[in-house]
């Protein structure tokens, strides 16, 4: 009988030790996951700006420099702030706009967005991703239209150029670009 009493208080204390050291891991665990979660709340904290121009300021090596700021386009929790940047030697060539999302804690940096260099050429030419489309038309476009939606517009001074942005596009439609371009009198542009 004696066995089997040293057997059992044997068990009970290797399953108070198992007890523990499964309670020590999922305190460990749940210890991680908050520490987690805090650094990520945090990190938005520090990199959240009071408006976006500042927020695309304070990006750290950059893609495409911010060498001057021409407009921001404002929507619910996304701005896009156009910009002048250069590729070679040239400044100011290149126009390029930087996508900021808005958070609980101000605007935080998303993405660099290459529109291309501002030259008569490249009048009609755009690119997009996610839900947007941005590109250059010719300085005598006043609107551009993609289907029934109508784009923001943005005046590039001094380079007889502007740029167009439409947002909120639906993505089965990313594909496509048969946008029209009508001038002041409503007229349709060929491109």
């Amino acid at each position: 009988m004696r066995r089997r009493e040293i057997f059992s208080a044997r068990n009970v204390t290797y399953r108070g030790e198992t007890m523990k050291k499964i309670i020590i891991g999922i305190v460990a665990v749940v210890i991680m996951m908050v520490s987690a979660l805090f650094f990520l709340e945090n990190s938005k904290k520090n990199n959240s700006y009071s408006t976006p121009e500042e927020a695309l300021s304070n990006v750290e090596n950059p893609r495409l420099r911010v060498l001057e700021i021409i407009d921001t386009k404002l929507y619910d929790s996304v701005a896009y702030v156009f910009y002048y940047s250069e590729v070679s030697e040239t400044p100011k060539n290149y126009l390029a706009a930087g996508k900021i999302n808005k958070n609980k804690y101000g605007w935080r940096f998303d993405e660099i967005i290459g529109i291309g260099n501002i030259d008569e050429n490249n009048a009609g030419m755009s690119s997009g991703k996610d839900n947007y489309i941005v590109g250059l038309a010719s300085k005598e476009v006043e609107k551009v239209q993609f289907g029934i939606q109508e784009a923001e517009l943005i005046t590039i001074d001094s380079k007889g150029m502007k740029a167009f942005l439409f947002h909120d596009v639906e993505p089965d439609l990313m594909g496509h670009t048969d946008f029209g371009y009508f001038d002041k009198d409503g007229n349709e542009l060929p491109y």
